[in-house]
């Protein structure tokens, strides 16, 4: 058997998360399994992402990993999965690597896009991809009190309850709120750490939006951050204005031996 590294971008619009569920809904992993398994005719092909993005969440660049055949070296994989997957999911790249390297445990960074529109009126073909916010943005307020959030804490007041998980302490790298400069209605917040709670991005964005609308403070995030409690923060922001940015492994796991 070999294994697959392979990068994937993806429109989450219609698809019910990343991870296969048992009855059957649509699924990124589960179109994604479905072709590696018609191209090998190997029903027991599975595969394992650097993280499981919910209903609607978009990706640039997802990475994912898989045990193959070994006449996969031989096999023109990118071509092979790119023909049997719908238009919304495309494959970038298929390299084999080292067996060492896990998609989900040998990453040491990610990075998500959180996207806004801001605007008095909306603009339809925004709708699936941005949050509409009428309201002007003030975007030096929301990055001095995103700098709240850098370093390591403990998010547990940003995870959606009935998460799993041994620790909710996280380190956050960068958060930062921009324009555009092409689109000045268009503010992306950017946020990178070496690791996510389930649904910590849009908690955070949801929380900081609300804390902006209703003239809240940077100790007013201080202090819903070290409380600990999921009902201190606020309603979630929508999905589909999120997106995984980057997966960032050391060199020496992600080197590829081989593209496919």
């Amino acid at each position: 058997m070999k294994k697959i590294k392979m990068e994937l971008s993806y429109d989450g619009g219609r698809y019910f998360g990343w991870q296969r569920q048992k009855d059957n809904v649509l699924t990124i992993q589960g179109q994604v399994e479905s072709a590696l398994r018609k191209l090998f005719k190997d029903d027991s092909i599975a595969i394992c992402a650097s993280g499981r993005t919910d209903a609607g969440v978009h990706a640039y660049a997802q990475v994912a990993h898989a045990w193959v055949p070994d006449k996969a070296e031989k096999m023109p994989l990118l071509r092979g999965l790119n023909s049997l997957i719908p238009d919304d999911i495309s494959v970038h790249s298929v390299d084999l690597v080292s067996d060492d390297f896990h998609a989900i445990g040998s990453s040491v960074q990610k990075t998500y896009l959180y996207k806004v529109y801001n605007s008095p009126t909306p603009f339809a073909l925004n709708s699936k991809y941005k949050l509409w916010v009428r309201q002007p943005l003030d975007i030096k307020k929301l990055n001095d009190w995103s700098q709240v959030l850098v370093g390591t804490h403990d998010f547990k007041s940003f995870m959606t309850t009935g998460s799993e998980v041994k620790s909710t302490v996280r380190e956050i790298l960068l958060a930062e709120w921009s324009y555009l400069p092409e689109t000045p209605t268009d503010i992306q917040f950017l946020i990178s750490g070496t690791g996510f709670l389930k649904q910590m991005v849009r908690n955070i964005v949801g929380t900081l939006l609300h804390l902006h609308y209703n003239g809240g403070s940077a100790s007013e995030l201080k202090d819903i951050l070290q409380a600990l409690d999921r009902r201190r923060a606020f309603k979630s922001a929508p999905a589909h204005g999120l997106y995984l940015k980057e997966v960032v492994y050391p060199d020496e796991l992600a080197k590829s031996f081989k593209a496919l």
